[in-house]
Protein backbone atom coordinates (compact mmCIF):
# COMPACT_ATOMS: atom_id res chain seq x y z
CA UNK A 1 0.00 0.00 0.00
CA UNK A 2 2.71 2.45 0.49
CA UNK A 3 4.85 1.78 -2.21
CA UNK A 4 1.48 2.43 -4.10
CA UNK A 5 1.21 5.70 -2.41
CA UNK A 6 4.63 6.72 -2.93
CA UNK A 7 5.05 5.54 -6.80
CA UNK A 8 1.57 7.76 -7.16
CA UNK A 9 3.55 10.71 -5.74
CA UNK A 10 6.36 9.83 -7.98
CA UNK A 11 3.98 9.90 -11.06
CA UNK A 12 2.65 12.88 -9.93
CA UNK A 13 5.67 14.87 -9.46
CA UNK A 14 7.30 13.76 -12.81
CA UNK A 15 3.94 14.48 -14.64
CA UNK A 16 4.43 18.28 -13.02
CA UNK A 17 7.33 18.72 -14.48
CA UNK A 18 9.86 17.72 -11.35
CA UNK A 19 13.34 18.18 -12.20
CA UNK A 20 14.91 17.73 -9.01
CA UNK A 21 17.46 14.92 -10.59
CA UNK A 22 15.88 11.63 -9.22
CA UNK A 23 14.94 13.35 -5.43
CA UNK A 24 11.65 12.19 -5.72
CA UNK A 25 13.12 8.08 -6.99
CA UNK A 26 15.50 8.46 -4.19
CA UNK A 27 13.11 9.03 -1.83
CA UNK A 28 10.99 6.17 -2.37
CA UNK A 29 14.10 4.18 -2.34
CA UNK A 30 14.73 5.17 0.93
CA UNK A 31 11.21 4.75 2.56
CA UNK A 32 11.29 1.08 0.83
CA UNK A 33 14.82 0.80 2.20
CA UNK A 34 13.60 1.99 5.72
CA UNK A 35 10.50 -0.56 5.67
CA UNK A 36 12.97 -3.29 4.99
CA UNK A 37 15.46 -2.88 7.71
CA UNK A 38 12.20 -2.37 9.88
CA UNK A 39 10.95 -5.90 8.69
CA UNK A 40 14.51 -7.37 8.82
CA UNK A 41 14.56 -6.04 12.53
CA UNK A 42 11.42 -7.24 13.87
CA UNK A 43 11.62 -10.83 11.92
CA UNK A 44 15.08 -11.28 13.56
CA UNK A 45 14.02 -10.44 17.28
CA UNK A 46 10.71 -12.34 16.33
CA UNK A 47 13.12 -15.77 15.58
CA UNK A 48 15.13 -14.95 19.13
CA UNK A 49 11.80 -14.62 20.88
CA UNK A 50 9.78 -17.98 19.76
CA UNK A 51 13.40 -20.12 20.36
CA UNK A 52 13.59 -18.06 23.49
CA UNK A 53 9.76 -19.20 24.09
CA UNK A 54 9.88 -22.94 22.73
CA UNK A 55 12.73 -23.66 25.29
CA UNK A 56 10.18 -22.26 28.28
CA UNK A 57 9.38 -25.59 30.37
CA UNK A 58 5.99 -26.58 29.82
CA UNK A 59 5.79 -25.26 26.81
CA UNK A 60 3.84 -27.21 23.75
CA UNK A 61 5.11 -26.85 20.40
CA UNK A 62 2.10 -27.95 17.87
CA UNK A 63 2.93 -28.91 14.18
CA UNK A 64 2.07 -25.17 13.25
CA UNK A 65 4.31 -23.21 14.49
CA UNK A 66 1.95 -22.50 17.22
CA UNK A 67 3.05 -22.50 20.90
CA UNK A 68 1.25 -22.95 23.58
CA UNK A 69 1.71 -22.24 27.55
CA UNK A 70 -1.52 -23.19 29.45
CA UNK A 71 -1.88 -20.98 32.71
CA UNK A 72 -5.26 -22.53 33.85
CA UNK A 73 -7.58 -25.26 32.76
CA UNK A 74 -11.38 -24.73 32.94
CA UNK A 75 -13.33 -26.76 36.01
CA UNK A 76 -15.18 -28.79 33.92
CA UNK A 77 -12.39 -30.56 31.46
CA UNK A 78 -15.07 -32.86 29.68
CA UNK A 79 -16.78 -29.47 27.88
CA UNK A 80 -15.88 -29.43 23.97
CA UNK A 81 -12.96 -27.60 22.57
CA UNK A 82 -14.37 -25.20 19.95
CA UNK A 83 -13.72 -25.86 15.84
CA UNK A 84 -12.60 -23.51 13.87
CA UNK A 85 -16.35 -23.22 12.66
CA UNK A 86 -17.29 -21.51 15.70
CA UNK A 87 -17.33 -17.87 17.46
CA UNK A 88 -15.88 -17.32 21.09
CA UNK A 89 -16.02 -15.24 23.53
CA UNK A 90 -12.93 -14.41 25.09
CA UNK A 91 -10.19 -12.37 27.15
CA UNK A 92 -7.41 -11.59 25.75
CA UNK A 93 -3.98 -9.48 25.64
CA UNK A 94 -1.90 -9.08 22.40
CA UNK A 95 1.61 -8.47 23.12
CA UNK A 96 5.00 -7.79 20.81
CA UNK A 97 7.93 -9.66 20.62
CA UNK A 98 8.74 -5.80 22.32
CA UNK A 99 6.66 -6.81 25.15
CA UNK A 100 4.68 -3.95 23.60
CA UNK A 101 0.36 -4.57 23.81
CA UNK A 102 -1.04 -3.84 20.73
CA UNK A 103 -4.41 -4.73 22.07
CA UNK A 104 -6.26 -5.66 25.00
CA UNK A 105 -10.10 -6.70 25.99
CA UNK A 106 -8.85 -6.96 29.37
CA UNK A 107 -7.56 -3.29 29.43
CA UNK A 108 -11.02 -2.42 28.12
CA UNK A 109 -12.81 -4.20 30.97
CA UNK A 110 -15.08 -6.70 28.10
CA UNK A 111 -14.92 -9.70 26.83
CA UNK A 112 -14.10 -9.57 22.61
CA UNK A 113 -16.86 -12.05 20.68
CA UNK A 114 -16.23 -13.12 17.15
CA UNK A 115 -15.97 -15.93 14.47
CA UNK A 116 -12.44 -18.32 14.72
CA UNK A 117 -12.82 -17.99 10.73
CA UNK A 118 -12.25 -13.75 11.30
CA UNK A 119 -9.25 -13.69 13.13
CA UNK A 120 -5.58 -14.46 12.36
CA UNK A 121 -4.56 -18.19 11.91
CA UNK A 122 -2.69 -18.80 15.21
CA UNK A 123 -4.88 -17.24 17.06
CA UNK A 124 -7.80 -19.16 16.29
CA UNK A 125 -5.96 -22.05 16.09
CA UNK A 126 -4.83 -21.54 19.77
CA UNK A 127 -8.49 -21.11 21.09
CA UNK A 128 -9.18 -24.88 19.15
CA UNK A 129 -7.23 -26.28 21.99
CA UNK A 130 -8.82 -24.71 24.50
CA UNK A 131 -12.06 -25.97 26.69
CA UNK A 132 -14.08 -22.77 28.13
CA UNK A 133 -12.26 -21.75 31.48
CA UNK A 134 -9.01 -22.49 30.03
CA UNK A 135 -6.30 -19.38 30.00
CA UNK A 136 -3.11 -20.04 27.88
CA UNK A 137 -0.92 -17.85 26.44
CA UNK A 138 -0.12 -18.47 22.45
CA UNK A 139 2.93 -17.21 20.87
CA UNK A 140 3.41 -17.84 16.80
CA UNK A 141 5.58 -17.06 14.11
CA UNK A 142 4.36 -14.10 11.21
CA UNK A 143 3.16 -16.74 9.29
CA UNK A 144 0.12 -17.47 11.54
CA UNK A 145 -0.60 -13.68 12.39
CA UNK A 146 -0.08 -11.57 9.95
CA UNK A 147 2.79 -12.24 7.66
CA UNK A 148 5.94 -9.99 6.20
CA UNK A 149 3.20 -7.35 5.73
CA UNK A 150 2.26 -7.19 9.46
CA UNK A 151 -0.42 -4.50 10.13
CA UNK A 152 0.99 -1.23 10.78
CA UNK A 153 1.35 1.16 12.98
CA UNK A 154 0.28 -1.68 15.83
CA UNK A 155 1.93 -4.92 13.85
CA UNK A 156 5.15 -4.23 12.10
CA UNK A 157 5.71 -6.77 9.16
CA UNK A 158 6.98 -9.88 10.01
CA UNK A 159 6.33 -9.77 13.65
CA UNK A 160 5.84 -12.69 15.99
CA UNK A 161 2.83 -12.48 17.99
CA UNK A 162 1.80 -13.50 21.21
CA UNK A 163 -1.87 -13.39 22.97
CA UNK A 164 -2.95 -14.41 26.59
CA UNK A 165 -6.52 -15.81 26.17
CA UNK A 166 -8.81 -16.75 28.38
CA UNK A 167 -11.89 -18.92 26.62
CA UNK A 168 -15.48 -17.59 28.24
CA UNK A 169 -17.49 -19.91 26.34
CA UNK A 170 -18.79 -20.54 22.11
CA UNK A 171 -21.11 -21.77 20.02
CA UNK A 172 -20.72 -23.73 16.98
CA UNK A 173 -22.76 -22.76 14.06
CA UNK A 174 -26.55 -23.25 14.71
CA UNK A 175 -25.63 -24.69 18.52
CA UNK A 176 -26.08 -24.44 22.07
CA UNK A 177 -23.83 -21.79 23.82
CA UNK A 178 -20.96 -24.19 25.69
CA UNK A 179 -19.62 -21.92 28.83
CA UNK A 180 -16.92 -22.39 31.77
CA UNK A 181 -19.46 -23.61 34.93
CA UNK A 182 -19.98 -20.18 37.12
Amino acid sequence: MIKMILAAAALALAACGDNGGGGVMQEIERAEKADADAASQASGRSVEWLAETRAQAGVEALPSGLLIERRARGRNQALPRPTENATALVHYEGKLATGEVFDSSFARGEPAEFPLGAVVPGFAEAITQMRPGDEIVATFPMELGYGPEGRPPAIPPAAALQFRIILLAFQEPGGQTVQAPQ
